[in-house]
């Protein structure tokens, strides 16, 4: 019998429960959406994550609602989405988009150990701009005291995808994809120093084609 808190119903065959598809879907992003609940009340809240073979983490201010709940071990869900096309059909009723998501449940636990909590970080900041952990100040012993990290075990999960044309085609009208595609702009000083080539990478790995 299936135990999962997660399962595709609908459209199942654009379903996987692939652990590994999951890893490569978390490494490519790094905004989800976490939804718990509070007093009975239902909440979704935009957040910065990392993540590496086995967890995922966030950060934020001890003093944050979120925080405290997350990392007291409340059940929470968490929501990543990549948008990749709009699929134009001939009947209104059938345009659509292509995209890969996952809905992942798990529970979060507060880390202590300084050490944990700097290397969150520097997960963080390679994943955000690679390179940039050679060029940065290291935070202070109260710095990451002053900041809460979450430790979030994956318990279950589920990915969705959809890819291709209309499922139902005509000639009546121009059908098709248009792709979205993620580019990065050049880089805005904000204190006149010179661009490093690392910036320079990023900005040139992730042109549009």
């Amino acid at each position: 019998m299936c135990t999962r808190k997660v399962k595709v119903v609908r459209y199942s065959e654009r379903a996987s429960y692939d652990r590994d598809e999951l890893i490569r879907l978390l490494n490519r992003n790094f905004i989800c959406h976490v939804g718990f609940v509070d007093e009975g009340e239902p909440y979704i809240i935009p957040m910065l994550y990392v993540n590496d073979d086995q967890y995922i983490y966030m950060h934020g201010s001890p003093d944050s609602r979120l925080i405290k709940i997350i990392g007291g071990g409340s059940p929470i869900v968490i929501a990543i989405t990549e948008v990749r096309g709009i699929v134009l059909s001939s009947n209104l009723c059938n345009n659509s988009i292509n995209y890969e998501s996952a809905i992942i449940y798990g529970r979060g636990f507060l880390i202590d150990d300084l050490n944990e909590k700097l290397r969150v970080f520097q997960l963080m900041i390679n994943r955000l701009v690679p390179g940039r952990i050679g060029d940065t100040e290291l935070p202070t012993t109260n710095e990451l005291e002053s900041v809460a990290v979450v430790r979030i075990k994956i318990e279950d999960f589920a990915i969705k995808r959809r890819e291709g044309g209309p499922t139902i085609s005509s000639d009546r009208h121009w059908e098709g994809i248009i792709p979205i595609i993620m580019a990065y702009g050049i880089p805005i000083s904000t204190n006149n120093k010179p661009m490093p080539k690392y910036l320079m990478d990023l900005v040139t790995s992730r042109k549009p084609t």
